[in-house]
């Protein structure tokens, strides 16, 4: 059997690798609990009235201690808002 075959007939499906894969890894801030969970809905309730994503991003560095960086929590927000909040 040649190299690429073998290596073919070893690979394990998505859920088989999933079942035995760590399953640990770093959790998201929004939601290490309640206060950051309600943080992150008010900020994009924000957006969705008309404040800039800059704004509610900075707002949750400043005023909610998130430790993530601007421009990262801007994005995160947008693609937030663009995934689950309809207009």
């Amino acid at each position: 059997m040649g190299l690429s075959k073998q290596k073919k007939s070893n690979l394990t499906s998505l859920n088989s690798f999933a079942e035995g894969s760590n399953k640990s890894g770093p959790i998201a801030w929004r939601e290490l609990n309640e206060s950051n969970r309600a943080a992150w809905t008010e900020a994009c309730k924000g957006i969705k009235s008309g404040i800039p994503a800059r704004t509610a991003a900075k707002w949750l560095i400043e005023e909610r201690n998130c430790p993530l960086m601007l421009d990262t929590l801007r994005v995160q927000l947008k693609n937030t808002m663009d995934t689950y909040v309809k207009s």
